[in-house]
């Protein structure tokens, strides 16, 4: 295999925020999450988990308390006091409707999926009903005394059941009465019921903040059985289709999951909840559960870690928080790179290596790592998206939908840094929501109407050069290094290439499985398609149909992919032969050499490669161990870090961007204490 020289990017302040709540869709096995700073990510679960869209936050003050799918359809309710609907196709808010009572905790859908039931801040139970194209008021239902902090529906979809300080209450909506299963609690003491759930046979399950499962009798409102599962509260619980076992979690990061068995006896069977598997994935809170119809289980919480789990066999996956897209543009012929914050963009040159021959070294450094730049917005505004340029003489970035360009001048012996805004800006130029620098001063704009803009610059002056209609909503775009051929992939999981030269457009075949990257070979033109099972597929452009290669050796060589348990997020490609193809997912680097010799199916002996360096480096980076497996052509570098980004850069260096979980960990609040044996 070829040697590169890594470019380490580990100063990047990328902060990975906690998840508050979560969806799982199973008609199309999709998983929607929201986060501490309001966003929501839709995972597509089918294969591989993996993020396939972010909605961003609408302003400052987002947040997302509650989520419900609906036949394709995501509504969410926050402290805003209004149900959100999202239009997941252009990523944005479609309609907001007013609830009852402000601030608004929880939602939940009716299981003929008809009616959507959220409660508020103040005691209040506000019903929707969804028709195909709004949601409509409905009624309010008897206010109640405390804030409604979870609800849930009946499968008859004529009940109702709330969660609140000190009580649980069953509505019934045909008769208008409710039931109330009340606490036996001191004087000065209160019970915060944070989730409940209603079983078919009208069974309700209860978790409070003394780390109880209670489950009681909605005819009665009386106790049937209690679990201790926790030590702490309990603030999720997640019930099987079946109804034989629920999982719960909470401020303990343990699930507990939680089965009816069967004890026997004279009487006859009877049977009672008993804690069963237990299972330690988080490290903080636990904040939401959702299980999927094929018995997965989804986690997340504070340490903003995806967590997937089943039983039997006791398998777990931890899944680390991906890049959001448009937060790193690497120039690749000025060996710079772009990283954006939420409210500045940063432009660095690369550090530059004396030259060695030696393999698995530190280099020593010539030249340092640079901050060319730093672009500070106004007090606010929070940037959408940036862009750098292949030669990095042009920035461009999304602040609140305007695109703004600049013009970068690099410094020279005489000269310093300088930039010089593009203000003569095309009335036709629309708002946008995603951008990519084709060559220097042409630029691919996707609009937030679902078009894609080409723009140009001369003279100072943005104007659009062409304009190109996609089928469907875009959501990613790859060019080649001419500008010339652009790569889109759309909602619907369709490819669409567009030769800008000629004014061609061509589709690739359809595969049964979500796209996670895409890649163009920059001298052949081949496309290279990753999808979410980990099958790779190479195209022709110039012969409209699959490869030679791809038909003889990567259809009977995926079962070396699949044996990741990962998505892959990048594809590029070493620019001066084009045979070494350049993968990445969340903990390893991944090649795959075109015109390496195949080896067995079975993985050569792990190579563990030492990181020697001077003995003050080893001191500040402390020991680093890789190792790489070969399973045929393909190469797996383990890191000991998250990969953000991984790409080609220039002549033999790649730049790999990565996060360290110990940096990650310490900027997490304090865990939960548990009194160890032998241990403090």
């Amino acid at each position: 295999m070829a040697e590169f020289t890594i470019h380490n990017v580990r100063f990047y302040d990328f902060e990975p925020k906690a998840i508050q709540c979560m969806a799982y869709e199973d008609e199309t096995d999709r998983l929607a999450l929201s986060r501490a700073d309001g966003s929501i990510e839709i995972w597509n679960c089918k294969h591989k988990p993996f993020m396939q869209l972010v909605l961003p936050a609408s302003d400052e003050e987002a947040s997302v308390e509650g989520l419900a799918w609906c036949n394709d359809r995501l509504f969410s309710v926050g402290l805003h006091g209004y149900v959100l609907e999202y239009d997941l196709s252009l990523c944005t808010v479609k309609s907001k409707t007013a609830v009852t009572g402000g601030p608004t905790w929880c939602v939940a859908l009716s299981p003929d999926k008809t009616k959507l039931a959220a409660g508020t801040e103040e005691g209040y139970v506000c019903l929707f009903d969804i028709f195909s194209n709004s949601l409509l008021y409905n009624k309010t239902l008897e206010k109640q005394e405390g804030r409604i902090l979870s609800i849930s529906w009946h499968c008859s979809n004529n009940y109702i059941v709330t969660g609140s300080i000190n009580c649980v209450r069953l509505w019934s909506l045909k008769e208008g009465r409710v039931t109330r299963c009340s606490f036996a609690h001191g004087k000065n003491q209160e019970i915060i019921v944070w989730c409940v759930k209603i079983l078919d046979d009208m069974t309700i399950v209860s978790g409070d903040s003394r780390g109880i499962v209670c489950f009681w009798d909605s005819a009665l409102g009386t106790l049937i059985e209690s679990v201790q599962t926790h030590k702490a509260d309990v603030l999720c619980l997640a019930v099987a289709l079946d109804q034989t076992y629920l999982s719960a979690a909470g401020v303990e990061p343990t699930i507990v999951r939680v089965s009816l068995v069967k004890t026997g006896g004279k009487a006859g069977k009877k049977s009672r909840w008993v804690a069963s598997v237990k299972l330690k994935l988080h490290s903080h809170d636990i904040r939401a559960l959702a299980l999927s119809k094929d018995k997965k289980l989804y986690s997340g919480g504070v340490d903003t870690i995806l967590g997937v789990s089943w039983y039997p066999p006791k398998t777990v996956l931890k899944i680390p928080t991906p890049l959001y897209p448009g937060y790193i543009s690497v120039g690749n012929k000025s060996e710079s790179v772009l990283l954006r914050y939420k409210d500045k963009l940063e432009l660095w040159r690369l550090g530059k290596p004396r030259e060695t021959k030696t393999t698995g070294n530190y280099l020593p450094i010539a030249e340092d790592r640079t901050k060319l730049l730093e672009l500070q917005c106004d007090e606010g505004d929070s940037i959408q998206w940036c862009a750098l340029s292949p030669e990095g003489l042009w920035i461009a970035y999304i602040l609140k939908g305007t695109v703004k360009i600049f013009q970068f001048f690099h410094p020279t012996v005489d000269t310093q840094v300088s930039i010089r805004r593009v203000r003569a800006i095309s009335k036709e130029i629309e708002n946008s929501r995603q951008i990519l620098w084709l060559t220097e001063g042409r630029l691919a704009s996707v609009t937030l109407s679902g078009i894609i803009q080409i723009i140009s610059i001369s003279d100072m002056e943005a104007s659009v050069e062409n304009v190109l209609k996609p089928t469907n909503s875009v959501v990613s775009m790859v060019c080649n290094s001419d500008g010339n051929i652009l790569i889109i992939t759309d909602v619907k999981q369709m490819i669409t290439v567009y030769d800008l030269r000629k004014a061609q457009e061509t589709f690739l075949p359809t595969y049964d499985s979500p796209v996670t990257a895409v890649g163009i070979n920059p001298l052949s033109s081949d496309i290279i398609v990753v999808y979410a099972d980990n099958t790779i597929k190479e195209y022709s452009l110039l012969q409209k149909k699959y490869t030679v290669f791809s038909k003889n050796f990567l259809d009977s060589s995926n079962s070396d992919m699949l044996k990741n348990t990962s998505a892959i997020r990048n594809v590029s490609f070493d620019s001066e032969t084009g045979s070494l193809i350049l993968l990445h997912d969340d903990s390893s680097l991944i090649v795959l050499d075109k015109e390496g010799k195949a080896t067995d199916t079975e993985p050569q002996q792990r190579n563990k490669i030492k990181r020697r360096g001077s003995s003050h480096e080893e001191k500040r980076r402390g020991t680093e161990l890789s190792s790489v497996e070969t399973f045929g052509k393909f190469s797996f570098i383990q890191r000991s870090h998250q990969v953000l980004y991984f790409s080609h850069v220039k002549g033999n260096s790649v730049i790999s961007v990565e996060l360290d979980p110990v940096q990650l960990h310490d900027r997490l609040p304090p865990t939960f204490k548990v009194k160890k044996y032998g241990g403090v």
